[in-house]
């Protein structure tokens, strides 16, 4: 089911890996995936037809990651708030890529640095919303340090080798070093990491046309509009 559209499934072939598979509740006839993590419950849908039986099966609020039509029907049975219109972009052009020696491949031991970088954006609610230093050791994530401080950063919020998918995530430069192209460095050395694999997705909004810009010169295309939101329980 998920192979019908690996693009905007690319998340949820990410949770058939065995340590994301065990937090997942499945539901159909059209896919309705339920992740237990991170604390909370995050809903993706393939269709509708599902939705309101795993709506039983959730810790509210739930985040959700859904269609127009998959929305309307949450809506149906809850109360969905802080909506946000967004792009699914793939990685269509396969041609090499030349990284920046600026660009360095960060470890656990980076934990500190990148907590710091992100701090930066919390005032502005530009730092990622889903970030846990267990992803730099489990994916790929490049960095570039100035003057000893890390000022940009590009990483994956999933990588399932065996379904030959990834996700990139976790882009964020600071704020007084934009417009210098560290953005595009650092996401070019995670994308030559994962050239490989037959889907690499990632999410930004839609109105963010400068990151579109820098997604679209490397290679990214749109594939779909969606929307991330909360859904609370109807009284």
């Amino acid at each position: 089911m998920l192979q019908r559209d690996r693009r905007w499934c690319v998340y949820a072939l990410g949770d058939l890996t065995p340590r994301m598979f065990a937090k997942c509740q499945w539901f159909t006839p059209d896919l309705t995936l339920v992740l237990h993590d991170y604390g909370t419950s995050i809903l993706f849908a393939h269709g509708t037809g599902s939705i309101r039986e795993a709506l039983h099966h959730v810790a509210w609020p739930v985040h959700l990651q859904v269609q127009p039509d998959a929305l309307d029907e949450v809506r149906r049975h809850a109360i969905v708030t802080g909506e946000k219109h967004m792009q699914r972009m793939t990685l269509e052009t396969r041609e090499s890529i030349g990284v920046d020696p600026r660009a360095r491949r960060l470890t656990g031991a980076d934990g500190d640095a990148l907590a710091r970088l992100y701090q930066d954006g919390e005032a502005t609610g530009e730092s990622p919303d889903f970030f846990y230093s267990s992803m730099v050791t489990d994916g790929v994530f490049f960095g570039v340090y100035e003057d000893q401080a890390l000022t940009a950063v590009a990483g994956t919020h999933l990588v399932a080798r065996d379904e030959s998918a990834a996700a990139v995530g976790n882009v964020y430069v600071r704020r007084d070093r934009r417009s210098r192209g560290l953005g595009r460095i650092v996401t070019a050395a995670v994308i030559n990491e994962l050239r490989d694999l037959a889907t690499i997705g990632l999410n930004v909004r839609a109105d963010n046309r400068s990151a579109i810009r820098v997604y679209e010169s490397l290679g990214f295309a749109k594939h779909c509009d969606f929307r991330e939101a909360l859904a609370t329980r109807a009284l």
